[in-house]
């Protein structure tokens, strides 16, 4: 399935989305190597996890609204941020993806709670893959080799900075995943 899911995204989307996309699953299949996770699962993971990622505000409310995905109030202010990763997971399971893969996929932007070993390697694979420039990425890239579990805290942590700093909501995932990492 990686080879497909390459060739489905070299089709789908912009170069600049593709290229984020290698770099994803590329730092994906190094996260489940290390940590124990399917390799072909992360591929797959990192190629087709920003899947709908550039449709417009309005065609990725409606494509959830077609499939009877739940949408809430934080999330119909920011639905190409927070939407794409579930319409996304929803569109690649008809596509014959695992449900394993398309769980990652839903939950790679804004976590949640129980992340299971896929989802935290995609979660901090999205973050941290080389075309990502920021500060303190290379702390998160070294973190990420020595214990994912402080990655994924780290990411979170980060996360709801930036969007306090601006003045954003925060959706519920982030929360839980917050809570449930934060020591």
């Amino acid at each position: 399935m990686p080879h497909e899911a390459e060739s489905i995204m070299r089709e789908r989307v912009s170069r600049r989305l593709f290229e984020h996309s290698r770099g994803v699953a590329m730092t994906c299949v190094e996260l489940a190597d290390l940590w124990g996770a399917s390799a072909v699962e992360a591929e797959t993971a990192g190629w087709l996890h920003d899947y709908c990622k550039e449709l417009d505000a309005d065609e990725i409310l409606a494509r959830a609204e077609r499939m009877g995905l739940s949408v809430s109030a934080i999330e119909r202010r920011r639905p190409v941020q927070l939407l794409h990763a579930p319409v996304g997971a929803a569109e690649v399971a008809r596509l014959g993806v695992s449900a394993a893969v398309c769980r990652a996929i839903e939950r790679h932007t804004v976590g949640g709670a129980g992340m299971d070993l896929l989802d935290r390697c995609l979660y901090v694979a999205d973050a941290a893959e080389p075309g990502r420039q920021y500060p303190g990425v290379d702390e998160l890239r070294r973190l990420a080799r020595r214990s994912l579990d402080e990655a994924v805290a780290w990411s979170a942590r980060r996360t709801l900075i930036r969007l306090v700093e601006r003045g954003r909501a925060i959706h519920p995932g982030t929360t839980a995943l917050y809570n449930e990492t934060c020591r």
